[in-house]
């Protein structure tokens, strides 16, 4: 709250005082106690008048009269009433003379001119200032009057007394009849009479109660209704309340009381409700003095013990900002709101008058970014925008003003006929520059820099602002006396707008001096609000309907979803394509697009969704207004609003909340926010947030709402965003169109709005356009209507396609009429293929019309196979057969042609065609022709040809007797059906063994068997059956070889049925030549019966003669017990070397170390060590042959070694190392092994050949130098590197074997590594390599390599893990 003014002790002393303000606000009337000067001050607190009474005797009464002309003051202990008569000229005071002189209250009626007064002896006299009679009314009480209250609503009023009654009397002292006579008789004395007009408690009925309310001894409150006043409703309230000290009427029947210790109580004298406090709060802390209530403000002032409180009527909370503190000695007295809720007063007992301005009149007004408004009663403040502490500007105004306008250097306020005008550029130059009074009352005001135009009664008045202008002349507009129809207007820049009532709004030239643009609506208008510069209007028509006008090209465009209670437009500062309308509850907003598909528009904003395929969905919402706000200027969205207070808020336009969004916020915020800007046509910001979302759906809004709007280039941003190549690429086609409307045509046609598109196209500068979308949609009826006035050149072509479509359709003579206008109108020979395709067309329907030789004879002529076809496809479906195969035969479509001649029988025709036919269908009818007249060779050949091949098969047998021909057919085909005949045919001929065979081809298995076994063709039927044969078919295979003691094929068929006992049996019996299926039969079973069975049979239990060891070995592979068949092969391997077979006992272990390998299983080392010596054996041929005898000697060294491996031939192997240790320079190793030979045990095998240079090497034997290892290479470990000799295996540091090389046996190298491409066993690659240039096999596998398929192997860590964990596995093992 503001506060106004104060009035001091200086005017009444320092005791209590008393004041009272006029009903109509202007002036209030103080008194102070023990003073004899009355003081009259106005508004603002300015003393207008002093009245000196009579006497200082204290002032207990003070009162206007309802039109507050008349102060009436009673004074204590004065026998009169004095009437301070204000309104006469000049005031006088009046003393009203009594008859009793004892008068104690007053109280002026409220819609009368009557003074009531009461008396000490409880008498009244009525005193009416009209007639200026007295009325003295006796014994209407019999004791002092001391209190009463008139009747808002009616001229009765209600006096109480201290005999503890209360009369109701009409305005002329009657007690009224509801009392029948008699005042209302009460328990205690009243106090504080009110009346009160309430809805009564039945809700059917309409009329209302009149009430009258008395506090009793300042404890209860008593309701009495006039229609029964002798039974009365008495509240009473808790004791903690304490006293009544104040109470209030306010709604539809509800109270406030105010209470000495602080309380303040709202109830309800609804009688379903009466018993029940709505609300009961202690406000003060200690005491409570005074209270007032405001119905105009919605609010209550208490006074108390810590100042004065003002709590809201909306939920009973106490408004804290709005508390008036007070000096706690000073003790309020009195309260008043004025009726408007404008001013709050109050008074003191220290002498003091204090006045707040608790509600402002919402006053105010703007010139673009500039707003003025009331700041107090006579103060008017200029700010900048919503920034009330930048350049504000400060006026005081002459009068309290009624309207204001503001121009960009001057404020003009006024009332009723007479403006202020106000220079308010900044504070130094705020002074009033003129003061204007009309002829009539004015209605509205509006400035620009220089001039003012004031509305009158229907008239404009147009004049200098300033007194010392150049041309102080004024202008009324309109020019005729008469004319007084202008309804508003507006001055924007160097022009004045204004508006009739009959629909014509005209521009006026300030610097021309004469109109210059008029527009006839099509109503009369009620209001206009151009923007800030001019260009653009909104008007308001008397139907209530909206519409923007552009002067600059006359466009007057309706403004959808306008409310019809909107009483002001708003232009914003910022974007002047956005415009809000007001009314008391909302702000609707609104956006222009000046270019849009077909011309301007407006759309009402509110909730923004995107649709299908991006289309933008508003829903109508607006932004509500807070009570009491009044929207007075829009920056940017934000609309700057007057408070009822006259204070300032700020609200933001719903559509303009999310506008300002970050890409730093919330996705969802983000969409919102995006949707908004799409909404405002802010492309720019739009394509910010759409760079962070990075969605398609968005891009595509986006380029849609663009090219709405005809801003092709946004457009093209968008889409190439989205992506969307095709469009960008059509928009690039389009960018460079001028004119609007053909502009609008292309972009309505994109969005599927084609109606649209062809007005615009026609509306355009290229008309043409709209011939050319009618036949992009093959709409040829449309086309040709307008290529008669736009393109007759276009003619021929439309009609040709329409021709096209009518044929489509079935409208063969409308479509025959379009083809020979087509050609009519070409140029003939111009256009070669257009009058190819009008002939194809004439041909095609002159057929299906039925002129068949008119249509073959163009076809023909044409030479064009896909016409001839098409024609020939008509003449089928119309049975022409002999026709339709000419055309077809003419169009090289030999099929189709034959098909129809066979079908018409007319196979001489067919016949030159059948060589050209690849349709296997036409070569089977032909067949099947040529069959029913004998011509069988011809008809096997066309069933050949057709693939029918049964009926090859029965010509064959049948009719040509061919039957080696049918044989090879069937056996070749396997044909079921083909097969069967062939059976039929062998069986017939006595070919049993070809009837079984083709019998089985047929599937006829169990007739195949029975032939089979009938005939002894068992054979036959086993091959044929092969292994597809069902348990139960070998079965009976195996039954029948049994019974002619076929033993072995036999076993074979039990096998097959899965029977392996029998199996193995049958074979057993069969002998040993059958040993080896008898062990794969052991092998599948994996039954230890049947095992140890074949074991016994084969260690000779059964029979005392022991089988072949490799049996054993077999058995134990086929039942997978590999580490079994190692042991078994490593016996058989002895027994092989020891009878000499050294490569058989080399395979055997080289199979056996394959399988363990394969298996992923543990190689035994006396395995590897037995194949490593005899595979060093067996290449000593190779490398003495490739002459490498140094190796050759070290891998006899190596065997000689292992002599006792070799007991069969240990001379000639123990000659042949002596002979080649000699060739090798190792005589040490020869000297050795010569010894050895010269033993009594080996010396006779010695050959005589080699005798004696043994026994020389013997008899000189080499230095002792010469005795050690011959000095053979060192290579290092491929485990540890520790080096060593290479024809070592063992590593003397780490301990781990290294696999050797199958070309030299030496030690494998890492740096030297390749594999056998089929065993892939390792060898040393350049020593591998240059063995195979000897003999390309391999020496372990005997495989054939090529030097070119060896390949090196340059990282081999994996295989020598391998072969580490392959021996340290054997080792555990």
């Amino acid at each position: 709250m503001k506060k106004l003014f104060t009035l001091g002790p200086q005017y009444h002393g320092h005791g209590a005082v008393i004041f009272a303000w006029q009903p109509s606000g202007n002036y209030v009337a103080t008194i102070g106690e023990g003073q004899r000067n009355l003081f009259l001050f106005d508004r603002r607190g300015v003393q207008v008048e002093e009245v000196a009474l009579k006497s200082t005797a204290k002032v207990i009464q003070l009162e206007w009269d309802k039109d507050g002309e008349i102060l009436a003051i009673l004074q204590q202990g004065e026998d009169m009433v004095m009437l301070w008569r204000h309104a006469d000229n000049p005031p006088k005071l009046e003393m009203l003379e009594m008859n009793s002189k004892d008068p104690t209250w007053f109280s002026w009626s409220k819609v009368g001119p009557q003074l009531v007064i009461g008396t000490a002896k409880g008498n009244l006299m009525i005193y009416n200032k009209r007639t200026l009679k007295k009325q003295t009314i006796m014994g209407k009480h019999s004791k002092k009057v001391n209190c009463g209250g008139w009747y808002s609503q009616e001229n009765i009023f209600a006096t109480g007394s201290e005999d503890k009654t209360v009369a109701i009397s009409s305005d002329d002292g009657d007690t009224l009849d509801c009392q029948e006579g008699e005042p209302l008789r009460l328990k205690n004395d009243p106090s504080m009479v009110q009346f009160a007009d309430i809805k009564g408690d039945n809700p059917n009925e309409s009329s209302r109660e009149k009430i009258v309310s008395i506090v009793l001894g300042e404890a209860t409150l008593l309701l009495c209704n006039l229609k029964d006043p002798q039974k009365p409703t008495e509240l009473a309230f808790q004791p903690k309340y304490g006293t009544i000290k104040q109470y209030a009427w306010f709604g539809d029947g509800y109270l406030v009381v105010g209470f000495s210790q602080g309380y303040i109580v709202i109830i309800s004298s609804q009688m379903k409700e009466i018993s029940e406090e709505l609300s009961s709060v202690k406000y003060h802390r200690t005491s409570l003095d005074s209270l007032c209530c405001s119905k105009a403000a919605g609010k209550i002032a208490s006074a108390g013990d810590d100042g004065i409180k003002i709590i809201s009527m909306k939920d009973w909370t106490e408004i804290k900002s709005e508390t008036i503190q007070i000096r706690p000695e000073a003790k309020v007295t009195h309260m008043h709101w004025s009726d408007d809720g404008e001013l709050l007063s109050f008074c003191t007992e220290a002498g003091w008058v204090y006045c707040y301005l608790a509600k402002l009149t919402a006053l105010s007004a703007t010139c673009n970014t500039r707003l003025a408004y009331l700041t107090s009663l006579r103060e008017m403040t200029v700010i900048e925008g919503a920034n009330e502490n930048g350049n504000k500007v400060v006026l005081q105004t002459d009068v309290e003003p009624a309207f204001v306008a503001l121009g960009p250097a001057h404020l003009a306020t006024g009332m009723n006929n007479r403006i202020w005008f106000y220079s308010c550029s900044d504070q130094g130059s705020a002074q009033c520059v003129n003061e204007q009074e009309y002829i009539g009352s004015v209605e509205s005001v509006s400035l620009n820099s220089t001039h003012a135009c004031v509305l009158i009664e229907g008239r404009v008045y147009l004049h200098p602002i300033e007194r010392n202008s150049g041309d102080g002349k004024t202008i009324i507009f309109p020019r005729k006396e008469d004319d007084r129809t202008i309804t508003c207007t507006s001055i924007v820049g160097n022009f004045l707008i204004y508006a009739h009532s009959n629909g014509r709004l005209q521009y006026y030239s300030l610097v021309d001096g004469t109109d210059v643009n008029e527009y006839k609506h099509q109503t009369g208008i009620r209001k206009c609000f151009p923007n800030h510069e001019g260009t653009r209007v909104c008007l308001i028509d008397n139907s209530g309907a909206a519409w923007l006008y552009n002067p600059v090209n006359d466009d007057c465009i309706a403004i959808p979803n306008f409310p019809m209670t909107a009483e002001k437009v708003l232009w914003d500062t910022s974007d002047s394509t956005v415009f809000v309308a007001c009314d008391q509850l909302n702000l609707y907003t609104f956006v222009y697009s000046q270019v849009e598909v077909g011309g301007s528009g407006v759309r009402c904003l509110g909730d923004v969704n995107l649709g299908p395929d991006g289309i933008l969905q508003i829903e109508v919402a607006p932004t509500q207004l807070s009570h009491g706000q009044a929207g007075v200027l829009l920056v940017d969205g934000t609309v700057i609003c007057q408070q009822s207070s006259g204070t300032l808020s700020q609200q933001r336009l719903r559509s303009h909340e999310l506008a300002a969004a970050h890409i730093a916020d919330p996705t969802e915020r983000q969409v919102a926010s995006f949707r908004q800007a799409l909404g405002l046509n802010r492309y720019p910001f739009a394509f910010k947030i759409g760079l962070a979302l990075a969605r398609k759906d968005l891009w595509n809004a986006m380029g849609r709402r663009c090219l709405e709007c005809l801003d092709v280039g946004w457009a093209k941003k968008a889409y190439r965003q989205a992506p969307a190549p095709g469009m960008v690429l059509f928009l690039d086609r389009i960018q460079t169109v001028e004119d609007k409307q053909l502009l609008s045509g292309h972009v309505a046609g994109l969005l599927g709005h084609f109606p649209k598109a062809r007005e615009y196209f026609l509306q355009s500068c290229c008309p043409e356009a709209a011939l050319d979308m009618h036949c992009d949609f093959l709409q040829w009826d449309q086309a040709l209507a307008l290529a008669q006035t736009l393109a007759p050149q276009r003619l021929p072509d439309i009609y040709l396609k329409s021709a096209l479509q009518l044929e489509g359709k079935g409208e063969h003579q409308q479509a025959l009429t379009h083809y020979e206008q087509a050609m009519r109108d070409a140029i003939p020979g111009s256009r070669p293929e257009h009058e190819q395709q009008c002939k194809a067309g004439i041909a095609k329907t002159s057929i299906r019309l039925g002129d068949l030789p008119r249509g073959m004879k163009v076809a023909i002529e044409l030479k064009d196979p896909l016409v001839s076809k098409d024609c020939a496809q008509v003449l089928a479906k119309m049975k022409q057969y002999v026709e339709a195969a000419q055309l077809y035969e003419a169009a090289g479509a030999y099929d189709q042609a034959a098909s129809l001649y066979i079908l018409d029988l007319n196979f001489e025709a067919a016949a030159p065609l059948m060589n050209k036919i690849h349709s296997p269908k036409l070569h089977l009818q032909y067949a099947k022709a040529k069959e029913s007249r004998g011509a069988y060779r011809e008809a096997l050949q066309a069933y050949e040809r057709a693939r029918d091949l049964d009926s090859v098969v029965r010509l064959s047998l049948e009719q040509l007797n061919e039957p080696q021909k049918a044989f090879q057919l069937v056996r070749e085909t396997q044909l079921t059906s083909g097969a069967e005949r062939v059976a039929e045919y062998c069986r017939k001929n006595g070919n049993i063994s070809g009837a079984v065979e083709f019998l089985l081809l047929a599937k006829n298995v169990q007739e195949a068997f029975m032939l089979a076994e009938r005939q002894d063709e068992m054979a036959t039927f086993e091959v044929g059956l092969g292994d597809e044969g069902t348990r139960e078919q070998h079965i009976a295979i195996a039954k029948y070889y049994e019974q002619r003691n076929l033993l072995a094929n036999a076993a074979k068929h039990y096998a097959f049925c899965e029977d392996f006992a029998m199996a193995l049996k049958l074979y057993l019996k069969a002998g040993e030549k059958e040993i080896d299926h008898a062990i794969e039969v052991v092998g599948k079973a994996r039954s230890d019966a049947l095992t140890h069975t074949l074991i016994d049979y084969l260690m000779g239990e059964s029979d005392n003669v022991p089988k072949d060891p490799n049996y054993v070995y077999r058995l134990h592979k086929a039942l997978g017990n590999f580490m079994q068949a190692a042991g078994t092969a490593l016996i058989i391997a002895k027994q092989e070397q020891e009878m000499g077979n050294y490569k058989q006992a080399h395979q055997l272990l080289f199979r056996t170390y394959q399988d363990l390998k394969s298996q992923k299983l543990a190689l035994p080392q006396e395995l590897w060590r037995r194949l490593m010596v005899l595979h060093s054996y067996v290449i000593v041929k190779r490398l003495v042959k490739a002459g490498d005898h140094q190796s050759a000697a070290i891998m006899l060294v190596r065997v000689a070694k292992n002599i006792q491996q070799f007991p069969a031939h240990v001379v000639p192997i123990l000659t042949s190392v002596v002979i080649e240790c000699q060739r090798a320079k190792m005589p040490g190793e020869s000297y050795q092994y010569a010894c050895t030979l010269m033993k009594p045990e080996y010396r006779p095998q010695v050959s005589e050949q080699y005798k004696k240079k043994i026994e020389n090497i013997v008899r000189k034997p080499p230095p002792e130098a010469d005795q050690k290892d011959s000095l053979e290479d060192h290579r290092p470990c491929m485990y540890c590197s520790f080096t060593f000799t290479e024809s070592q295996l063992d590593c003397l540091n780490c301990k781990n074997i290294s696999p050797f090389c199958i070309a030299t046996g030496m030690r494998m190298l890492k740096d030297d590594w390749s594999n056998c491409p089929s065993c892939n066993f390792p060898a040393r690659r350049s020593a591998f390599n240059e063995a195979l240039q000897v003999t390309e096999q391999c020496p372990m596998c005997d495989a054939v390599v090529k030097p070119t398929d060896l390949a090196a192997v340059s990282d081999p860590s994996s295989q020598i893990n391998y072969f580490k964990s392959l021996f340290q596995a054997a080792e555990g093992s």
